[in-house]
């Protein structure tokens, strides 16, 4: 065979779709931290003083490949579960919710339980970018332990976050079992 053709092949193999959407559930999370990643975003003061709109002190997004609600799947990249957690500027609180997620092409978009809103996950070097994609409010919302909180909403700074990977306690503490 013509080596010219067999190089075609290898490179279209490399940029479809599923090959894509493989590699970001690869390497953020299946492949990342021995499977158990978390990415976590921390503001100071300073910077939520400098965005006024900005509701959000803390967020995470969290994974953990062998663990899942319905103990008859497997984490795959077509469906697989994360976790989200965020503190808000008014409290020590943190809010957390479960995430549904699957890969399309080369992004993660995920929905949270209950109307609790939409997001999508791209790749940002070793980073992930989180995007809020709205709700039925365009929010991002989930139930504390006293209340519940929500962030994203229309002309809010809570609409795009980076982050970068973390220590797995990190995350771990931020929801003890």
């Amino acid at each position: 065979m013509n080596w010219r053709i067999v190089s075609f092949f290898a490179v279209m193999a490399a940029l479809s779709p599923a090959a894509a959407a493989d590699d970001i559930y690869g390497r953020y999370f299946a492949g990342a931290a021995n499977g158990r990643p978390c990415y976590l975003r921390v503001y100071d003061d300073a910077h939520l003083k400098g965005h006024p709109r900005q509701t959000v002190r803390r967020i995470l997004v969290d994974f953990d490949v062998n663990v899942r609600s319905d103990e008859t799947r497997k984490n795959g990249p077509d469906n697989f579960e994360a976790g989200i957690g965020f503190m808000l500027k008014r409290s020590d609180e943190w809010y957390g919710q479960a995430l549904s997620c699957k890969t399309i092409a080369d992004r993660v978009e995920c929905y949270l339980e209950a109307d609790g809103g939409r997001l999508t996950l791209t790749a940002r070097g070793k980073d992930l970018r989180l995007e809020v994609a709205g709700g039925p409010e365009g929010e991002i919302g989930a139930e504390g332990e006293k209340d519940f909180g929500s962030f994203g909403g229309r002309g809010s700074d809570d609409r795009v976050f980076i982050l970068p990977p973390a220590d797995r306690a990190l995350c771990d503490a931020a929801f003890p079992p």
